[in-house]
């Protein structure tokens, strides 16, 4: 606890030398004139038994623990947080229907959504109606701009770079440091998620001299891609690119190993632990990008956050998505800390948007840039692979100007 313990007060020191500068206005009150007690209520909608549950679970757990640790220590402005938590089970409509449930029967005033792209991206105009802030790692761009005009969702906001931005490292990362001229890919047509990564990493690909051989797909009613599989193996890439959650990337990373393929194999953040103990196949070339380096315990609260995680849930692996769950919490919490009202929509979305500067997440500070709601360019990602011992380990950082 005592990094997580620092971080909070650093962070609670930082929050007073700002009031201090720049407002004079006082804590919203009740109808007595006094300074409201009142718990603020917020929602939390992951996917806990759907095809994502195995990162949606320790999204939560990541949620859950942040605001204990935040009620543990005054909560804010000395109101207490009361979460509310809801499974969307990875579809949409059930989506739609927990977050209905959380701000009309529960009345929440702000949601730490998922990393979910497919039922975010069904919250656009209902935040926008209920004005509702929403918090969440969904990368897919369409969650926070229009894809046609550019323009912001108002409150919808990204606490880590989005598809693309990563998707541009990670192919930097192939064409320059692996030596990768060739590519296919192999993705869900079904999953906004993997769609807008498939996309961004063909476009840099082309853009930069690689050469693109093939682009095979499958959706969720399918459950095998040996097929798609061996057509890629008989054109012997140098590398493949694999886009959809942990389930169906094992399925495919066997697949193409059953088909005697050898070379590169790429993937989002989703190619973490525990994908490497669900492979019936040895892990090796494989290059992936990934939010924190939880191997080091000298920056940041990841690895503490992970190691809490695994003694809590009796889990045998760190898993990094307990830092999203924290990541979006500390966000939120920060906007709400400086609001005259924590519980005023519109005052917290307006704050999220401009005043979420040098945020301190598990690993690095965050700074949401106005235009995108996403986090400016010098906010980026590690990529991973997995050494000899079947561990993860971190080989670079990197940082993308998309959208910068």
């Amino acid at each position: 606890m005592k990094k997580i313990l620092a971080i909070l007060l650093a962070f609670a020191m930082m929050l007073s030398f700002a009031a201090c500068g720049t407002s004079e206005e006082e804590p919203a009150t009740d109808d007595g004139g006094e300074a409201s007690t009142e718990p603020i209520k917020i929602g939390c909608i992951q996917d806990t038994s759907g095809g994502a549950a195995l990162a949606g679970q320790p999204n939560q757990w990541g949620v859950e623990y942040a605001v204990k640790v935040i009620n543990e220590n005054g909560g804010i402005n000395g109101r207490m947080i009361e979460l509310y938590c809801e499974d969307c089970q990875n579809d949409a409509a059930v989506g739609v229907t927990a977050y209905r449930k959380l701000v009309d029967e529960i009345g929440v005033c702000a949601i730490i959504g998922p990393p979910l792209s497919n039922p975010a991206s069904a919250w656009v105009e209902l935040s926008a109606e209920d004005e509702i802030p929403i918090v969440g790692h969904f990368m897919d761009e369409a969650c926070t701009t229009d894809p046609e005009t550019g323009e912001v969702y108002p409150y919808m906001f990204l606490a880590e770079p989005g598809s693309a931005s990563q998707m541009y490292i990670l192919g930097e990362y192939a064409v320059n440091e692996l030596g990768v001229k060739s590519v296919a890919t192999l993705y869900n047509t079904s999953n906004a998620y993997a769609v807008s990564q498939e996309g961004p990493f063909v476009e840099y690909m082309e853009a930069n001299g690689g050469e693109v051989v093939m682009r095979e797909t499958f959706t969720w009613n399918d459950t095998d891609y040996t097929a798609q599989a061996q057509k890629i193996a008989q054109a012997n890439p140098d590398a493949v690119l694999l886009c959809d959650y942990c389930n169906q990337m094992v399925t495919a990373y066997d697949n193409l190993r059953d088909a005697g393929y050898e070379g590169y194999i790429l993937g989002a953040n989703t190619m973490y632990p525990p994908f490497n103990t669900l492979v019936k196949n040895e892990p090796y070339n494989c290059y992936f990008v990934q939010n924190y380096d939880y191997s080091d315990t000298e920056k940041g609260n990841i690895a503490e956050l992970c190691e809490l995680q695994m003694a809590d849930q009796g889990t045998d692996y760190p898993v990094s998505n307990v830092g999203f769950g924290w990541d979006a919490v500390q966000v939120l919490a920060n906007a709400m800390r400086l609001a005259k009202d924590p519980t005023d929509g519109v005052e917290v979305r307006d704050i999220l948007e401009n005043q979420t500067k040098d945020v301190e997440l598990c690993q690095g500070s965050i700074t949401i840039d106005p235009a995108t709601h996403r986090p400016t360019s010098d906010f980026g990602m590690y990529i991973a692979t997995y050494n000899e011992a079947g561990e993860v380990e971190c080989v670079t950082y990197a940082t993308s100007d998309y959208n910068s």
